[in-house]
């Protein structure tokens, strides 16, 4: 049976689980599971989700999301993309890292939050890599009780679900995922509704109404792309002129990339409008978006830009609705 189209909209609460291809290892030392924590951080700030628990396994992950302004498709792109190359360039690799489309499970916030984060980080016991929790370093209960700044989860968010005082909290915490150990693996969380939903009925119901109505309606700004390409000329330093050149320059070049990524990014311009514009064809305008997110954090000087260019559009223009497919 075909895949149906992911349900996506403000404020969705999900159950992430993307596995390696053919049950491959995708962390195979500490760095990778340093770099895609590093990534995780650094997109969790971009795309102000909330991240409530994760843990990585040696050969699939799981992230328990609440989506933003920002679709989780565009999360997950993001976050997927710039690991496999990373992970492909350091190990000589070459091919697809994740297996097909990784999973998101709709879920009742309400009825499964609290659950679903307890079963999310007791998956390397179950798994029996460790016997406590605690012991697995890459996860989201290591993060809370081991890492003292520089959280990777939302730890506010998380905390505040178990007491209003820091310390009470997060003994209610220890005590309620300790409090499953003798459990055996709980395959309800996979019982679904439509494919794709965890919950009640009724909440099932609502979804299917919600994701059919506004489902890939999220917050952009209408920033025309010629007006892009000024604001990114100056950025960095060029004339307008030669981010609209033919020539292969690579100033120029990258620019075309940068005015791409946030005509994709933020303003909901898709890659045949943007490369309509340029007057180039799409694999071109797609390659060079590519380009851009997997450089991104691995220069210091685009990274500025970037920032640059998003400050400079949240400051001069209001956002807007625009309407993204949700099936890719």
């Amino acid at each position: 049976m075909a895949r149906k189209p992911r349900i996506e909209f403000p404020g969705a609460f999900y159950h992430v689980i993307a596995l390696g291809n053919n049950k491959q290892r995708i962390f195979i030392n500490d760095d990778d599971y340093k770099y895609f924590l590093e990534r995780l951080g650094q997109y969790r700030e971009r795309f102000n989700f909330t991240l409530y628990a994760y843990v990585l396994m040696p050969n699939h992950i799981h992230l328990l999301i609440e989506t933003d302004k920002f679709p989780l498709s565009r999360i997950m792109q993001a976050l997927q993309f710039t690991y496999t190359q990373n992970f492909n360039r350091r190990h000589k690799k070459t091919g697809h890292l994740f297996q097909g489309r990784y999973k998101a499970i709709l879920c009742q916030k309400e009825s499964y939050l609290l659950e679903l984060i307890r079963y999310i980080i007791l998956n390397p016991v179950r798994g029996r890599l460790i016997k406590k929790p605690v012991d697995w370093r890459w996860s989201s209960y290591y993060d809370i009780f081991k890492i003292k700044e520089n959280h990777i989860v939302s730890l506010n968010d998380v905390l505040k679900l178990f007491g209003n005082k820091p310390q009470q909290a997060t003994n209610a915490l220890h005590k309620h995922i300790n409090d499953g150990l003798p459990a055996d693996h709980n395959k309800s969380y996979y019982k679904l509704k439509d494919q794709r939903i965890l919950g009640e009925d009724e909440f099932a119901q609502e979804a299917l109404k919600l994701g059919d109505s506004v489902s890939g309606d999220f917050e952009y700004y209408d920033v025309a792309i010629e007006d892009l390409v000024k604001i990114v000329a100056e950025m960095m330093g060029l004339e307008t002129g030669q981010v609209l050149s033919f020539s292969r320059e690579r100033l120029g070049a990258k620019a075309r990339g940068v005015v791409a990524y946030i005509s994709k990014t933020m303003c909901g311009k898709t890659a045949k409008v943007v490369s309509k514009y340029f007057g180039r064809s799409e694999p071109v305008l797609s390659k060079s978006i590519r380009h851009i997110e997997s450089e991104i954090n691995e220069m210091g000087e685009l990274e500025k830009i970037l920032q640059g260019v998003t400050k400079f559009i949240k400051d001069n223009y209001r956002p807007c609705l625009v309407k993204i497919t949700t099936n890719k």
